[in-house]
């Protein structure tokens, strides 16, 4: 298979990049300024114990980029009279697990939750916290849910609605 390429939907297509993650290693350690992640062994981390002062330099993280570039990667969309109901549980819900999942990965973020006429939209950093967030709505909640993937660029939706159920 050439470089640069592996078969993934739907066949053989161009590996998709996440524009904001660079090839190019910074010098370590690096403080990124608004969040405070630490560039340390090639990576971003978050460390509490790390003293300001002993940055080399100082560059914003990839996902502090993102945010202010609002380039949006993972678009959660909830809805649904279910939801409607639960609206405040089923928000405080996604907040919580994307604060354990920042653990993992402290470039994964929520970026905003936006209220719309039928939900609310969730936008993420990264693909792979939309489509965290949609698994964890259909295991915790039931209901319908679909993911779409761009071809075009890096960009997941995820599609959750719930109706309540009428008991005769």
């Amino acid at each position: 298979m050439p470089k640069g390429q592996r078969g993934i939907r739907g066949g053989l297509k161009p590996h998709l990049q996440d524009p904001y993650l660079s090839r190019k290693s910074y010098k370590e350690p690096t403080l990124c300024p608004r969040c405070g992640l630490v560039y340390r062994r090639r990576r971003w981390q978050r460390m509490s114990d790390f003293d300001p002062g002993l940055a080399v330099e100082q560059h914003k993280c990839p996902a502090c980029r993102k945010e202010e570039d609002h380039y949006v990667m993972g678009i959660v969309y909830i809805s649904g009279d279910f939801f409607n109901q639960r609206r405040d549980e089923i928000v405080n819900m996604l907040k919580n697990e994307e604060k354990k999942e920042v653990d993992n990965n402290p470039l994964d973020r929520i970026m905003g939750i936006v209220e719309d006429k039928d939900g609310v939209r969730v936008e993420t950093t990264s693909e792979s916290l939309a489509v965290h967030l949609g698994r964890m709505l259909y295991h915790s909640y039931g209901g319908d849910v679909e993911y779409k993937f761009s071809d075009e660029q890096k960009l997941a939706r995820v599609f959750w609605h719930r109706e309540n159920k009428e008991v005769k």
